[in-house]
């Protein structure tokens, strides 16, 4: 068999079956949207406009939050997986009086080169938001409470129905075990309560996320661990195997199906569930035919093309 990137035209897996190697398919796949996560290269156009979309997002975050709460001035929202923590800076700025994240890093308060171009996002943010109150003559009442907390989503350490409303966007794909999160959450919101949860499917075009993709079309879904760290070393480096199995190692494996089964178990009163699909991958697998008959056990097409989960669900619990 071939070996090098650049030369390869098929993979054969462990069981015997051959996929195709695709020239270009990563590049094409991480062209196909811009990104708002900084790089090194970014200059302060790309920051004010990573900015402004970050802030636009956080903004419709909170009208779709307020859409399904029945008052969200004076409410406590908890923000899972906060990330960069703009979506809080934002709930508290304009809707809410008290908003808490957590996270296992938080980038606002480390001082690493690392952390410096998440810390100059927000710090845009901040500033956004700040002329914006101004503007408002936004001088009545206390000033907004944020608190940032490092913490494990499956070991919360807040009391029992201290949240009006949760929010987790684009982590519960991270967290694990999934169960024990979806528990936490349930616990430390209160009866009746909203909570809303987005999902990035694994099993979808980019749901391996960026460290994942390679050249065979949907290989997350078609390969096991073994076979795509093989392929990886065979085409880039014993090296880059392991960091691209590393990311795939610390999302969960789960299949639509399996999301609205263990979402489904728990105490919530489902109040919508929007499974999102994206025409670049509809596209990108009408012409890559040949992946539908190569896919793991209990994949579906639907799982490949599917891109986000967005989920609003209502606490029962006595």
């Amino acid at each position: 068999m071939p070996s090098g990137g650049g030369c390869m035209t098929t993979f054969v897996r462990t069981d015997g079956r051959p996929v195709r190697v695709v020239p270009g398919f990563r590049d094409r796949v991480l062209g196909s949207r811009p990104s708002v996560t900084p790089r090194p290269d970014w200059t302060a156009e790309d920051y004010a406009r990573a900015a402004d979309k970050k802030l636009a997002r956080a903004r419709r975050l909170v009208a779709a939050v307020a859409r399904r709460h029945d008052r969200l001035d004076g409410a406590a929202v908890l923000d899972v997986g906060c990330g960069d923590g703009i979506n809080c800076l934002v709930l508290a700025a304009v809707a809410v009086r008290r908003a808490v994240g957590v996270d296992l890093r938080l980038p606002l308060f480390e001082s690493g080169e690392m952390a410096a171009p998440a810390r100059r996002l927000a710090g845009l943010v901040r500033e956004r938001l700040e002329r914006a109150r101004r503007r408002a003559h936004a001088t009545a009442g206390p000033p907004p409470s944020v608190r940032f907390v490092r913490a494990d989503a499956t070991r919360l350490a807040f009391p029992d129905a201290c949240f009006d409303v949760l929010v987790s966007r684009s982590a519960m794909e991270h967290i694990a075990p999934v169960e024990r999160a979806l528990a936490e959450m349930a616990r430390v919101v209160r009866p009746g309560g909203v909570i809303h949860l987005r999902v990035d499917p694994y099993f979808w075009l980019r749901g391996c996320h960026k460290r994942g993709l390679v050249d065979i079309p949907w290989a997350h879904a078609r390969m096991t661990l073994e076979d795509f760290r093989r392929f990886v070393t065979e085409s880039e480096g014993a090296a880059m195997a392991a960091t691209r199995c590393a990311r795939l190692q610390t999302l969960n494996r789960l299949t639509l199906g399996q999301w609205r089964s263990l979402i489904g178990a728990g105490p919530f009163e489902v109040l919508e569930w929007t499974e999102e699909p994206s025409a670049f991958a509809v596209a990108l697998l009408e012409e890559c035919p040949d992946v539908g008959d190569s896919l793991a056990e209990g994949v579906e097409r639907r799982d490949l093309i599917h891109g986000r989960l967005e989920i609003w669900l209502r606490v029962t619990k006595a």
